[in-house]
């Protein structure tokens, strides 16, 4: 894990850490050629940035906000109401979904 926060020292190592229990080795997956916070996309939700968003749809199959909120990460627990409708609302303008 240690190796993972200095090689992504751009995100707070908190997301680093959570990514790679989360993802383990997939993590490169997720981050890909990010090489800068900005690299990730919009952070929609604390530590919940675009491309982790993008990575679920395509690599894990989440099909809405709420697959991703509490089925594949969890995170839906730590998200106050408003973060979690942030999520849904990023989700359902950038897939078109009714979440």
């Amino acid at each position: 894990m240690h190796l993972a926060i200095k090689r992504y020292q751009f995100l707070p190592s908190a997301v680093v850490r959570r990514m790679a229990r989360a993802y383990g080795t997939r993590i490169e997956l997720v981050v890909g050629d990010s090489q800068s916070r900005a690299d990730m996309g919009d952070e929609v939700a604390p530590g919940l940035y675009e491309r982790e968003l993008h990575y679920l749809q395509m690599h894990e199959w989440a099909g809405t906000a709420d697959d991703v909120l509490w089925r594949r990460s969890k995170m839906g627990l730590h998200y106050c109401a408003q973060e979690r409708e942030r999520v849904r609302a990023w989700w359902s303008q950038r897939f078109k979904t009714p979440d």
